[in-house]
């Protein structure tokens, strides 16, 4: 059996676009996606996992990958409750990594989090994705990549006021400002872009990429290893 990868989040901004990259590049031989609905993608190398995802575990075998990438996230306004965006962004994103852990055939795990995550941070959206990207540090998988980016930007199905004000804002400001650091909002397709290189090329490890990193992997041809900070 040759490479097999797993997409949780496949419809959400930067999953559609990974689930494309993925079946336009020969490199895998599967690409599996676990869902509450269908794509809608018809393509030979694609299977479709539809299921809830509290079932996770209980489909464990059928999700046997040897990439596991990671794009799972939502907003409080989606989720409704504190409860339920941990869910999401914290839960399923673990039990895939714990499932990962014990997969024999698992060699690398790809997460997006997001730019200014922290465990420390006073933000709940940011402390969770810290909260996350440390749980998953400590199942010492073989091959853990953890993409930051800042604020993404790309067609979502349902309408996001600050994101759309940003498009417009954006090309004149050029710059969302943290501190002493500038940090430019990116493109859904250039994590999924980056996401694939890191795939494809990367090493075993714990490896964190920031917006920039993330944007110089996307533009870059050459191995990640030769770009990463």
């Amino acid at each position: 059996m040759g490479k097999i990868a797993l997409i949780a989040g496949a419809t959400g901004l930067v999953g559609r676009e990974l689930v494309r990259l993925l079946l336009s590049d020969p490199y895998y031989d599967k690409v599996k996606v676990v869902a509450r609905k269908s794509t809608e993608i018809k393509d030979n190398r694609l299977e479709e996992i539809i299921i809830e995802f509290d079932e996770l575990e209980a489909h464990a075998k059928d999700l046997s990958a040897t990439h596991y990438y990671v794009t799972l996230g939502t907003t409080m306004r989606k989720a409704k409750t504190k409860d339920n965006f941990y869910k999401v962004d914290f839960t399923y994103p673990h039990i895939l990594a714990k499932m990962a852990k014990k997969d024999q055939g698992f060699e690398k795990y790809l997460i997006v989090t997001a730019y200014g995550a922290s465990t420390d941070s006073s933000i709940y959206y940011n402390r969770v994705k810290g909260e996350i990207e440390e749980a998953i540090k400590v199942l010492e998988l073989k091959s853990l990549h953890i993409f930051q980016p800042s604020l993404l930007l790309g067609f979502r199905p349902e309408f996001r006021i600050f994101e759309e004000l940003s498009k417009l804002i954006m090309p004149i400001l050029v710059f969302l400002t943290f501190g002493q650091i500038k940090i430019r909002a990116i493109e859904g397709l250039t994590v999924a872009k980056a996401m694939l290189k890191v795939g494809k090329h990367s090493h075993d490890g714990t490896h964190v990429y920031p917006n920039n990193i993330i944007e110089e992997i996307s533009l870059s041809s050459l191995p990640t290893e030769e770009i990463e900070e």
